[in-house]
């Protein structure tokens, strides 16, 4: 049930690998590979102000994401089930924001 965010860069990670977006989206309708996926909910965080905003979110609302809060267009992978993830953990990593748990 755990989801570890390993894109730093994303203004909905805390640097430590928790996410605090309200809900994720992963893309790939038809991918075959894990480098063909994405987490459209990730959103670079170009510059200090931006995190310092994500922080304040942070701190206001105190949400974590998990694994339930993700839904999945990828349906060739074998943790989509009616596009909603039931992989017992998640990993987004940090170079493309993939999805490296998808599995065919």
């Amino acid at each position: 049930m755990a989801l570890n965010c390993q894109s730093y860069n994303c203004i909905h990670n805390d640097k430590e690998g928790k996410c605090f977006a309200r809900n994720i989206k992963i893309g790939g309708k038809n991918a075959k590979t894990t480098s063909s996926t994405t987490c459209n909910s990730y959103f670079p965080a170009e510059n200090s102000q931006s995190y310092e905003i994500a922080n304040e979110f942070i701190e206001t609302d105190k949400f974590s994401s998990d694994r339930r809060n993700i839904k999945c267009e990828a349906k060739n992978c074998r943790f989509n089930m009616n596009k909603a993830c039931i992989a017992s953990n998640v990993k987004i990593n940090d170079k493309d924001a993939s999805c490296e748990t998808f599995q065919t």
